[in-house]
């Protein structure tokens, strides 16, 4: 099933709650306070069913008094459309306003008008009404998704109105997350059971028995049951209201605006990068992080763009939105999240990178992290779904990603450390001086063109001097008088093929080598034989066997000192 959550607005006595039961059969207003004043003070939870739609809309019941705006924005938080009440008889009104506004600040861009009490009043008065509101809405820059003319008292357009509701959730998009966030409004015991949480899933899903994070306080707590409008369920998934039985925390621990997410998917922030619409309050202003009432600190980074500090973290993604109130309590703007995570708050390194922010985040995020790498996890967290690692732009080593920048500049201060030590470094002296993790330095070391590793030693090997290397000395010493089979030379295979290269060691082919020095002397020896000489011959003078000197004969040959005529060869030079 489909759940779509959608806000039932608009000012104070203009027959939302009553609308909401006519619908569904559900009384909104369950406080005593509420009962007794006729009027809605906290926000009221009821459903509509659609089973040929598999579709279950979530309403949820605004209060329209002034005093409680705050109530209003903590319902508004988690709604995908809304239903902006309005009576004909007053048309819009002060909250009417400000609920639109609220709605505009969490990014919707349409409702569904609904007229009440038309039993009240005449067609001209109806008409007059919608044309006011359509007005309104063009103004606040909202479209109506239509018009509902309705009566809850003789059920007059209801019919109409729960079609008109279920076409409108349908055209409703998903979020497109994959991360699980609930957002929590109320918290309490139940005798014999323990700890109930309830708030609304904005996006993901949740099981029974799974282990969740209770943010901010990052208290670990466990699902037992699940409930949606009190029936058990195994799951919940986005846009559903939900009760979740748990342990590891108690009610008193929580406060509305908590959010329950899956570790390892989220990560929290307490500075976020934001594009404001509107003012921002002077000083330290407060916003709305969906439910939860926030003060932060700003610093302007252009001219509608903002680095905040919150006074506590969030679990935020790319376009969360919320409004902006100042301290007297009054919306003056709205904000949209660009980076959920900046790294670093450097005014000038935002500022020189404003359009790679804008453009790409993954790039600047890996950018901002450096030459630690973002891991996938990471750049998940920054979007609250999972990101196809063969689509991000940056050099993946091991798990972790470094924006190409940055790697280009490291290999050149690898090229510049190495130099200085006159082309010969220990690995480890390489790690503290450049603070590179192992994995790194090895693709550095491999990417770049004459550099190699020799028992714990990095190398130029245009300007190392090899008889500074203990192994090399070693090889040197081994090699003597023998010409060498490869197998014996296996603890001598990391500075070998570097010998090779430099000429003081000699491979003959056959997986074969001979040290330089031996390579010489053989051939003066051979010299001595005449300048024509015979296999027979060299066999006595240096009293190897046929497996070994025949590939030497032809390496020799190879090098130009002799060729071969028949069964003689002849010195050339």
């Amino acid at each position: 099933m489909r759940f779509v959550p959608i806000g039932v607005a608009g000012h104070v006595d203009h027959g939302k709650t009553t609308l909401v039961k006519a619908l569904t059969g559900i009384d909104t207003d369950r406080l005593p306070e509420e009962k007794r004043r006729g009027m809605s003070i906290d926000l009221g939870f009821a459903f509509l069913d659609y089973p040929l739609e598999n579709l279950r809309v979530e309403l949820i019941d605004i209060p329209g008094h002034e005093r409680f705006i705050k109530n209003a924005i903590a319902g508004l938080a988690c709604v995908k459309g809304m239903l902006l009440v309005v009576d004909p008889m007053e048309g819009v009104m002060p909250e009417t306003i400000k609920h639109a506004r609220l709605a505009k600040s969490i990014g919707l861009t349409h409702c569904l008008v609904v007229l009440t009490k038309a039993d009240r009043v005449d067609e001209e008065t109806l008409e007059l009404a919608k044309m006011e509101v359509l007005e309104f809405l063009r103004e606040e820059g909202l479209s109506a998704y239509c018009v509902s003319v309705v009566s809850a008292f003789t059920g007059f357009g209801l019919d109409g109105l729960k079609n008109a509701i279920g076409n409108y959730a349908k055209d409703i998009s998903d979020t497109g997350l994959d991360f699980f966030r609930m957002v929590l409004d109320s918290a309490f015991n139940v005798k014999g059971y323990g700890t109930v949480l309830r708030g609304s899933c904005i996006s993901g899903k949740v099981e029974e028995g799974e282990s969740l994070l209770l943010e901010p306080l990052g208290l670990e707590v466990r699902v037992k049951k699940i409930q949606n409008h009190g029936v058990f369920v195994k799951e919940g998934q986005e846009g559903e209201r939900l009760a979740l039985l748990v342990s590891g925390v108690e009610p008193g621990q929580v406060e509305r605006g908590f959010m329950l997410i899956k570790k390892d998917q989220a990560l929290k922030s307490k500075y976020l990068i934001v594009k404001v619409d509107g003012q921002l309050p002077k000083g330290e202003g407060t916003l709305f992080f969906y439910m939860r009432e926030i003060p932060f600190k700003k610093k302007r980074i252009a001219e509608d763009l903002y680095l905040i500090s919150l006074r506590e973290p969030v679990i935020a993604f790319v376009g969360d939105r919320g409004p902006l109130i100042d301290s007297s309590g009054t919306v003056v703007g709205s904000y949209r999240v660009i980076h959920p995570r900046p790294i670093l708050k450097r005014k000038k390194f935002i500022n020189h990178h404003l359009d790679l922010l804008e453009k790409d985040l993954i790039k600047y995020f890996t950018l901002e992290m450096g030459k630690k790498g973002a891991s996938i996890g990471e750049i998940n967290a920054l979007f609250g779904k999972y990101i196809n690692p063969s689509r991000i732009e940056a050099v993946r080593i091991d798990d972790r990603f470094l924006h190409r920048s940055v790697v280009e500049e490291l290999k050149e201060q690898l090229e510049k450390v190495v130099s200085s030590r006159e082309g010969l470094l220990s690995l480890e002296e390489v790690k503290r001086s450049l603070n590179l993790w192992e994995e790194l330095l090895r693709y550095l070391i491999g990417s770049l063109k004459g550099y190699r590793v020799v028992e714990g030693y990095l190398l130029d090997e245009r300007k190392a001097n090899l008889e500074d290397l203990e192994i090399f000395r070693q090889l040197l010493e081994f090699m003597g008088n023998f010409i060498r089979e490869e197998r014996e030379l296996e603890r001598f295979k990391s500075v070998l093929p570097l010998a090779v290269k430099k000429g003081k060691v000699h491979s003959l082919g056959e997986h074969l080598y001979i040290s330089d020095t031996l390579l010489r002397q053989i051939i003066t020896e051979l010299r001595s034989l005449g300048d024509t000489f015979e296999v027979q011959d060299a066999k006595q003078l240096t009293g190897l066997s046929r497996k070994y000197l025949i590939p030497l004969l032809e390496y020799i040959d190879r090098l130009g000192y002799t060729k071969r005529e028949g069964n003689i060869r002849r010195f050339v030079t």
